[in-house]
């Protein structure tokens, strides 16, 4: 089943679009020459020359679409794989890496041209994106139209196969995304847009672009949910009828703390008042009749005296 899948996805058409951009067929058209010998630039060597027949070759294929409400997907892809060359010839010929930015821009603006204002035009993506955001756009890009393949071709939420190959495709997409964004250098600054393939594909928007879908479960996930509910009625037995509970006596010793508890006001003063004059009654024995009251009494004595000595020489 996953294998029918894949052949399918594979047969995706900006797939088999993208995919054909790198072949060798036809890169010796003379209709390729017509607009190499208008560059100087794109003459000086061999190297962009090769790069720059692929561009134009290429660019010529998407005019087979420009016209077709897909126009904007075509021209998507056409960016991915100019972008991926850009980068692969400016890492083999490090020395001439100006040449890209000289002789491709030029080329890709006398191919616009050629068709006036019969068609869509595809802009050229003049974006420095570090190779780590534009192979993780790719990917982004990729997964979108696999996501819209599968959901409009089929009934996701009630075909068990269909749903479970959407899920694994979204867990393989998702974490190849975001390896390629782990390995972007930290010194690099992040744009919004480089998240944003369009509105229902982006970053920004995660929930619907990478839904997850609950699959329906299959005729075995059926009969085990089944044995285990038929295990758990049977596993509950019904508890009897019963009648009102007979009262019960309390204890004597909770019947004595209930008592204690709600005692009077009036036992609660007199207990209080009691308790004052008994404290009143021991301060005072130990004033008139122990040691420490003769102590304290010749020391008040004493400071009464020196207090009545300093006032009279004051005067």
């Amino acid at each position: 089943m996953d294998n029918d899948l894949e052949n399918e996805i594979n047969e995706i058409p900006e797939f088999t679009f993208f995919d054909n951009l790198d072949d060798s067929n036809d890169l010796e058209s003379k209709d390729i020459d017509e607009y190499i010998n208008q560059c100087d630039d794109c003459l000086s060597g061999n190297s962009i020359k090769s790069y720059a027949r692929k561009v134009v070759r290429n660019y010529i294929r998407y005019k087979q679409n420009m016209n077709t409400n897909s126009h904007g997907i075509y021209c998507r892809y056409l960016n991915h794989w100019l972008l991926k060359e850009k980068y692969r010839f400016k890492t083999n010929n490090f020395t001439q890496s100006n040449s890209w930015d000289k002789c491709i821009p030029l080329v890709w603006k006398k191919l616009e041209a050629s068709h006036g204002n019969s068609g869509n035009k595809c802009i050229f993506d003049k974006e420095n994106y570090p190779n780590a955001i534009v192979s993780m756009r790719r990917y982004l890009d990729k997964f979108c139209s696999i996501k819209e393949y599968l959901e409009t071709t089929y009934l996701l939420n009630t075909d068990r196969d269909k749903c479970l190959f959407y899920n694994k495709k979204r867990d393989y997409y998702l974490k190849t995304i975001l390896q390629h964004i782990a390995s972007i250098s930290s010194s690099t600054t992040f744009i919004k847009n480089y998240f944003k393939i369009h509105e229902n594909c982006s970053f920004s928007n995660f929930d619907k672009t990478f839904p997850e879908i609950i699959c329906p479960c299959d005729d075995t996930c059926m009969r085990d949910e089944q044995s285990e509910a038929e295990a758990e009625a049977k596993a509950t037995c019904p508890l009897p009828e019963r009648g009102p509970e007979p009262p019960v006596e309390a204890s004597p010793e909770i019947a004595a703390e209930y008592a204690t508890t709600n005692s009077s006001s009036t036992g609660i003063f007199l207990s209080s008042v009691i308790t004052f004059l008994v404290t009143v009654f021991v301060f005072f024995t130990l004033y008139r009749f122990s040691p420490f009251g003769t102590w304290l009494y010749d020391r008040l004595k004493k400071e009464k005296y020196i207090t009545k000595k300093h006032g009279g020489s004051n005067e």
